[in-house]
Order: C-alpha cells, then sequence, then structure tokens
C-alpha cells in the first residue's frame, strides 16, 4: 500500500458501511479506508520526523494495526479520531525508543520534541483512562479474565474454552455479558467503548 496524496472524501454514512464489511474481513474496503485517511495521517506524521521512510513505516504500521484489531471496528464511532489515537502512540513509541538507541550508543542523552498535550488534555486522559479501567473492576474476576484473553491478548473463542476448560459457548455468553456491561457503564460515564479497547491495546 502506498498513501495517495489527496484526501478522499468520504461519508458519515459510507464510513460506517466500510467499517462494517472490514470488521468482516473485507480488504476492499480497507483499501477504501487507507486511500481516504492515510494521507491525513502521514501529513501529521510529517510534522514531527524529518525522514520520509520513517514517517512511511509508521503509517504502515498504523493501518496493519487497524486490520490486526479488525473486529472491534464495528464499535468506532469516529475512525478519524480512531486512527490518529493509533498513529500519535505509534509516534511516541517511535520517537521514545529512537532517543534511548542514541542514549545506549552515543552515551548522552538527546532530547526530542515529542507531541504536546496540554495539562488539561492530560487531567481528562487520566480520568477516562481511570473510568475505563474501573469498568474492567466491576466484572467479576472470571468474567474480565475472558474478556481481556479475547480483546487485549487475541485469544480465539476455542482458545479460550480450552484454556479455561469451558465450552465454546460459555465463552461466548460470558464475552456478550461483559461486553454489555461495560458498555452501558462506560455510556453513563460519556465514554465509547472504543476508549476502552484503545486503553487494552495501547497502554502497558
Amino acid at each position: 500500500m502506498s498513501a495517495l496524496n489527496v484526501h478522499i472524501h468520504i461519508t458519515e454514512e459510507e464510513e460506517r458501511n466500510l467499517l462494517s464489511n472490514v470488521a468482516e474481513g473485507d480488504w476492499q474496503a480497507f483499501t477504501r479506508l487507507y486511500d481516504a485517511y492515510s494521507p491525513l495521517i502521514i501529513h501529521y506524521l510529517q510534522v514531527y520526523l524529518t525522514e520520509k521512510h520513517d514517517v512511511e513505516e509508521i503509517g504502515q504500521e498504523v493501518f496493519l494495526k487497524v486490520w490486526k484489531k479488525r473486529e472491534i471496528l464495528v464499535t468506532v464511532r469516529s475512525f478519524k479520531n480512531y486512527v490518529f489515537i493509533m498513529a500519535r502512540n505509534a509516534l511516541n513509541d517511535f520517537l521514545k525508543a529512537r532517543q534511548a538507541l542514541l542514549q545506549k550508543q552515543a552515551g548522552y542523552s538527546k532530547d526530542y520534541v515529542l507531541p504536546h498535550y496540554s495539562a488539561d488534555d492530560k487531567l481528562i486522559t487520566d480520568q477516562y483512562e481511570s473510568i475505563a479501567r474501573s469498568g474492567l473492576d466491576m466484572l467479576s474476576e472470571k468474567q474480565r479474565r475472558i474478556f481481556l484473553l479475547r480483546t487485549r491478548d487475541e485469544m480465539t473463542i476455542q482458545e479460550i474454552a480450552d484454556a479455561e476448560g469451558m465450552s465454546v459457548g460459555g465463552v461466548h455468553k460470558s464475552l456478550q455479558q461483559s461486553t454489555q456491561q461495560l458498555k452501558d457503564y462506560l455510556a453513563r460515564n460519556g465514554i465509547s467503548f472504543t476508549l476502552l479497547l484503545l486503553i487494552l491495546f495501547f497502554q502497558p
């Protein structure tokens, strides 16, 4: 895949349809999303990176993660916000890794300018993360374990059933119940289910 130079506009209805199709494994729909949003991501990365190959590599990594996590796209309300959060996290990881490598090789610290987030932004993010994690804590230990095995660790339903000594139907039922409980809890606190998934995927 190669990023286009011109941003392709897609309507909200088309985006919803594309996300649904990509979640089901439609590569053509994924390519459409990539063509529409990769120029925006590339432009964002170019603000912080000067090397073209670094920009392209991180951009590719972001969209490969989108494809890898495609099953959750049906819960995403705004793909633009979703993919920009992924790009921001990938950029931060890259800059931190590069700084650590240079420190090790040269024996001195060189400061890199990371994307700036205001104190208010950080406070809001921390509050959202706290609420999202509180939602997880409300689940029973078994529900939480099964939910994390499926979402964070990417185990299949069958693998979870084997690991937990459960039937496939039992795993499905647990996931449905925990997902609904989390959605209800997060909705009451004004947070989307997508945010919880992002926290699980990109926070240590």
